[in-house]
């Protein structure tokens, strides 16, 4: 078993992990594990390797919910630090590479086919070309995919996030207005998050008897709250001119994904409403963005993927 590696993508409620055997032929061994039952990383790593009965690992690549700079890593939703050497002891491993989640999402993205996405509009490209991954969940995570001129692939992490949320209307307008703090700038992953969701919901809703952000989706997805409906039909509005103007920005020719825990559920909506139009309206230029391919990421665990392929490198 020692030419086995570990893949593991951390976010700040579970840690999951994988296993990668040499010929690269899926991921095996997959588990879950709460983080409220580890005390560090270390921890949960060594118990998966304890898990499977691992002696020693060939190499890890673990994709975390935070900025990888510097020797000492940290999550950002968990107080949890730790250096690439701390885990690899813990991983009974010859090598770490620690990626971030969105890094591992866009490395992904190449090794992604079939049933693993759902594809709105666009054309299949002919060949490679700058892909771009984006996804609302906690925050709003944003990597490109660039390939290089020798073959493979780089990829770049950008903070859409934290841009100007792309109001046009005085409709608009006003509901940024009543989800805006005094003093606070407003930010796209105030509005564009599954926490966004539930804000933007409260800010129209009078009574708002839903409250968390799955409640606000699910009950938007039965018609069953007309707020909640309105609610999700804004999300998709500013979702598709974040997307388009990031698809626009670096040229994303070879696609635009959407990745995330909500991107599944709303996938029919995606195709359905008028979100591929939108995405689309870039004025005289919007030729350049028919052709661009849209794709909702529906595998279950993209980032493993992403992780398998940085060990290729």
């Amino acid at each position: 078993m020692a030419q086995v590696s570990i893949v593991g993508d951390i976010g700040g409620t579970n840690s999951r992990f994988g296993l990668v055997s040499p010929d690269w032929e899926g991921i095996k061994a997959i588990e879950k594990l709460k983080n409220d039952n580890f005390d560090s990383l270390e921890a949960a790593i060594a118990r998966y390797v304890d898990m499977q009965k691992l002696n020693a690992v060939h190499a890890a690549a673990i994709a975390i919910a935070g900025p990888v700079e510097g020797e000492l890593v940290k999550l950002t939703n968990r107080p949890w630090s730790f250096t690439a050497a701390s885990l690899a002891k813990a991983a009974k491993a010859k090598r770490v590479r620690i990626l971030n989640d969105f890094e591992a999402l866009a490395l992904s993205l190449p090794h992604l086919e079939g049933e693993d996405v759902v594809q709105i509009g666009g054309q299949t490209p002919s060949k490679p070309g700058v892909k771009i991954v984006l996804g609302p969940g906690t925050g709003l995570g944003m990597s490109t995919l660039a390939p290089l001129p020798g073959g493979g692939w780089m990829a770049l992490p950008g903070e859409v996030g934290h841009i100007t949320l792309p109001v046009l209307t005085r409709d608009e307008f006003d509901w940024r207005e009543r989800m805006t703090l005094p003093g606070v700038i407003f930010e796209s992953e105030d509005a564009i998050t599954g926490g966004g969701l539930l804000r933007m919901y409260r800010a129209i809703a009078n009574p708002a008897p839903l409250s968390t952000p799955e409640d606000v989706l699910q009950a938007a997805l039965k018609d069953s709250d007309t707020a909640a409906v309105k609610t999700l039909d804004q999300f998709i509005v500013w979702l598709a001119r974040i997307a388009g103007d990031a698809a626009m920005t670096v040229q994303a020719r070879g696609g635009v994904y959407l990745a995330g825990g909500i991107a599944p559920s709303i996938a029919d909506r995606l195709k359905s409403g008028p979100f591929r139009t939108i995405f689309e309206e870039k004025g005289r230029l919007a030729h350049v963005m028919r052709p661009i391919p849209f794709y909702v990421i529906v595998d279950s665990f993209p980032a493993f993927k992403g992780c398998a392929a940085a060990l290729r490198e």
